[in-house]
């Protein structure tokens, strides 16, 4: 029982994190929209939250969830955000690539997540087996 509970809070977080994926391009993308120009917090942004996100999740089941929970915000921002905008301020982006601008965001901030992730289970791993050695 215990264990279940375990695995659903740490997909319940993976689920969450999904909405850290939108937060630089959406925050770009609002910058865009209200002074004209993109804002330099979303690439500080950029390589935090990716950071949090590896500390955070513990498992590959988890990882793999938030990657798709980010594909799925990053759809629904893109859909009911974007697209009512005026279409001006898609120019931006260049026509026909936000939904690539946005996708690509996701993807790139999913590996940085994935390799802190992979950096954090191996030096627990590692740090485990030393333990096993000198004891």
């Amino acid at each position: 029982m215990m264990r279940f509970r375990a695995m659903r809070i740490e997909w319940m977080h993976a689920f969450l994190t999904g909405l850290a994926y939108i937060v630089p391009t959406g925050t770009e993308y609002v910058s865009e929209l209200i002074r004209g120009e993109p804002t330099v917090v979303p690439s500080l942004l950029f390589y935090f939250l990716p950071v949090v996100i590896g500390f955070i999740i513990q498992t590959w089941s988890g990882i793999v969830i938030s990657l798709l929970s980010g594909l799925l915000m990053s759809t629904l921002f893109i859909r009911f955000v974007v697209w009512p905008v005026d279409v001006t301020v898609h120019s931006f982006y260049t026509p026909g690539s936000v939904w690539g601008h946005f996708y690509q965001s996701t993807l790139l901030m999913w590996m940085l997540a994935l390799i802190v992730f992979a950096v954090s289970r191996i030096n627990t791993w590692h740090r485990e087996t030393y333990r096993m050695k000198n004891h």
